[in-house]
């Protein structure tokens, strides 16, 4: 039996270097390399792109019909479908991506003044939380162009309902206190999503990294093996999980599509 003595890592990121107003962490170099390995690689992809595609743009367009379809599974809505595919698919990608390439044999050995480099994004809190409150204010931004200021502000704030259940009866008055109530609730709601976001994502990660460490210091191989495999699993399940989150919550926030004349 091998024994591998590893440090679990802890909560907080490493920081690798600070000013009074700024810190930048090994999770945010992390985030760097792949922010700019991702625009060459999308400069390097747009090039290759023709009218008559090659064998590797139509496997690309073959994984955007997937994306599309399983975006419309989640909204039953093919015209929504559409307008949120960039928005899903680069989320989706970019966790698959910061989820999975921290498993790379040999990253975490590269090291500065004593600390990794390069540490798994998602496994720190700062990561989670930025892309959640990032998601969140989008969709409250897109749900103010949708609907308008003022129908944005009385989804939270009912005051014209209790005005207009009162006018009708004392029990459609005492109703719509309720259903105001209601609406005040829903702000913690929004602020819910950030935190139920941000934590779910955060946990899983991090909590693999942990448990992969404890294995391998337990036994070198066999069961890290596994558990890496079930890392890759699981790494790519949150990226299906975080993205259709996204997904509901953009659905609940805009109008619902006209629907389509039937074809006669």
């Amino acid at each position: 039996m091998f024994n591998i003595t590893r440090d679990i890592p802890d909560i907080f990121p490493v920081i690798l270097f600070e000013s009074r107003i700024f810190a930048f962490a090994t999770s945010t170099m992390t985030l760097v390399m792949i922010s700019i390995a991702a625009v060459i690689a999308c400069i390097m992809l747009v090039r290759k792109f023709s009218v008559i595609p090659s064998k590797f743009q139509v496997v690309l367009e073959m994984i955007q019909d997937m994306i599309v379809d399983l975006v419309s599974n989640i909204t039953g809505d093919a015209k929504r479908s559409k307008e949120l595919f960039p928005l899903i698919a680069t989320l989706f990608l970019f966790l698959i991506v910061t989820n999975l390439l921290t498993l790379l044999p040999g990253l975490a050995e590269i090291t500065f003044d004593g600390n990794p480099l390069f540490a798994h994004p998602t496994a720190d809190i700062n990561t989670t939380m930025g892309l959640a409150l990032a998601l969140v204010i989008f969709i409250n931004i897109v749900s103010v162009k949708e609907w308008g200021i003022l129908n944005y502000i009385g989804k939270f704030f009912q005051f014209k309902q209790v005005y207009q259940g009162f006018r009708k009866s004392f029990g459609d008055g005492m109703t719509a206190i309720i259903e105001f109530f209601v609406g005040i609730l829903d702000i913690i709601g929004e602020i819910a999503k950030i935190i139920s976001l941000a934590l779910r994502l955060f946990g899983n990660m991090y909590a693999g990294n942990v448990l992969m460490i404890v294995l391998f210091g337990f036994l070198a191989y066999g069961i890290p093996a596994l558990w890496l495999t079930m890392n890759l699993f699981v790494g790519i399940l949150q990226a299906m999980v975080f993205a259709a989150l996204t997904a509901s919550y953009y659905m609940l926030a805009v109008k619902p599509s006209e629907s389509e004349e039937p074809s006669e």
